[in-house]
């Protein structure tokens, strides 16, 4: 997991202007196999104890979540902190990357339902909100017709965007009438191929209409000089006395993963 993945100048270039790109083979073979074996495993872990009868929330109802499974899944951390992923995310950030978290993000099949459009980072405890950014990868093939992402290129540009609502979303021209008239880009991928996308960027993932599990992994990513501001996350909220307001992110549950 520590080769480098050959990224192009001209590769960089596209990502900056669109505010995402597809990389293919990201990782392959055994390895794929056992990464998807130790994510799909925590999950299933995870979630062994939850009452299948019991009434999910809208936001639940979207996918299987699970964050920072590195921290508890010794099997996962050496994925979550590979220099193979950190260095593609520190070249594309222009910036040494720093964890913010992981989290598994399995859409369930036909009940799993749409990620509405948004924007990541207006969620997130971080000054500035620019360059953050996602590695996306496909466990097993993403499609159309089970929830793979689409994207709206150049809206990593919009800055001033209230966040929204994903238990109760309004529409996307409501929440950003500056993309009318952008078409959305939307990428399949193979297993084993990921999306980076900027944690401004708009983007979206449909419902899951197949017979299978959509499984996909993201490990998201920081600039090293990132500050914490003091706003409320379920991340840091829990370790908020190891953090100083106006800070880094300078901590052991936040290692830079980059050269």
């Amino acid at each position: 997991m520590n080769s480098e993945y050959p990224l192009t100048p001209e590769q960089i270039a596209e990502y900056r202007r669109d505010g995402f790109i597809k990389l293919e083979g990201v990782i392959t073979g055994d390895e794929l196999a056992t990464m998807r074996d130790a994510i799909a495993g925590a999950v299933e872990r995870e979630s062994a104890n939850d009452d299948p009868n019991r009434v999910k929330t809208s936001y639940e109802q979207i996918f299987i979540q699970k964050v920072n499974l590195w921290t508890r899944h010794d099997d996962a951390k050496r994925f979550v902190l590979s220099k193979k992923f950190g260095n593609i995310a520190a070249k594309l950030m222009g910036s040494r990357a720093r964890i913010w978290h992981d989290q598994a993000l399995f859409k369930e099949p036909h009940t799993g339902a749409k990620t509405p459009w948004h924007q990541d980072t207006p969620y997130w405890p971080h000054e500035p909100k620019i360059e953050q950014t996602t590695i996306w990868i496909a466990l097993r093939d993403a499609t159309i017709h089970n929830g793979c992402m689409s994207f709206i290129p150049g809206t990593q540009k919009l800055l001033d965007i209230e966040p929204v609502n994903l238990g109760n979303p309004q529409e996307l021209y409501d929440v950003a009438p500056q993309t009318k008239g952008i078409k959305p880009v939307t990428i399949e991928l193979k297993a084993g191929d990921c999306t980076f996308h900027n944690g401004m960027t708009f983007h979206y993932a449909g419902p899951n209409r197949s017979d299978g599990m959509r499984e996909a992994f993201a490990i998201i990513y920081m600039p090293e000089d990132t500050i914490y501001n003091g706003a409320l996350h379920v991340v840091t909220d829990p370790v908020k006395e190891t953090l100083t307001v106006g800070g880094k992110f300078d901590t052991p549950l936040f290692p830079i993963v980059s050269d």
